[in-house]
């Protein structure tokens, strides 16, 4: 298991939101490639970075965030997962061709489900489900949205097509620092023999070692926020990770 840290764009700035509300932002960094860098030098492997505007329809903001995210990959070198926007085809190629290594796909999975199954076998590789959860339901469009689709039926039906892991985001406990779902999570993986990246709710490393309990279905774990506010050390938590 791995951390991730995250990296939540909103016009080209480093951003943090609470529950993915946008009135309840905080930018942390003007500068996210000067932010993917000490997230290097802090020994991980694979950085989350997210297009927000990109997730709420923004085209303009979303061209800038999209820009950097590559500048990010050529020039930073780590292991990249990003979503946000990702509405089709282009999307894809345009990200994959600048070497991005994973796509988090979100809306679209519940929009476009047959263009999924279509693309499946070129760009499969690269996917990664993105399901963000509120009340049992799976939300979309920025978290704005949803259409009562129930978690655990999607997850059963992307692992049957082929899907291996996904960002699983329990969208209460978000940005709040009181620690993740990981019973949820656990069941979510369970349910659907999909490998989870546990997301939402980090708020210390007592958290993340409770999530270590239960690596053989994590891959991974996102911290965002916990990291902004001084409550993780990053270095001590890798090292850690790597005992």
């Amino acid at each position: 298991m791995q951390i991730i840290p995250a990296i939540d764009f909103i016009d080209g700035k480093c951003v943090r939101l609470v529950q993915g509300d946008f009135a309840r932002m905080t930018v942390y960094n003007e500068n996210p490639l000067e932010q993917a860098q000490i997230f290097k030098e802090a020994g991980v492997s694979r950085i989350h970075l997210v297009d927000l505007d990109g997730a709420r329809g923004n085209a303009d903001g979303s061209r800038k965030n999209r820009k950097i995210i590559c500048r990010i990959k050529k020039e930073i070198g780590l292991e990249i997962e990003t979503g946000g926007g990702i509405r089709g085809e282009d999307d894809m190629k345009e990200l994959i061709s600048n070497g991005i290594d994973y796509l988090i796909l979100g809306t679209i999975l519940i929009e476009q489900f047959p263009m999924i199954e279509t693309l499946f076998p070129a760009y499969g590789k690269h996917f990664i489900a993105g399901i963000d959860v509120r009340d049992n339901v799976v939300k979309t469009r920025g978290w704005k949205e949803g259409e009562g689709v129930n978690p655990i039926e999607l997850g059963c039906r992307l692992y049957r097509l082929g899907f291996g892991t996904a960002v699983y985001t329990d969208i209460s406990v978000d940005g709040k620092l009181s620690g993740p779902n990981i019973e949820a999570t656990e069941n979510f993986c369970d349910k659907t023999k999909l490998r989870a990246i546990l997301s939402g709710g980090v708020g210390s490393i007592d958290d993340i070692r409770s999530a270590k309990s239960a690596a053989e279905k994590f891959e991974g774990v996102i911290v965002g926020k916990a990291y902004y506010e001084g409550k993780i050390d990053l270095k001590q938590v890798v090292a850690e990770l790597r005992q």
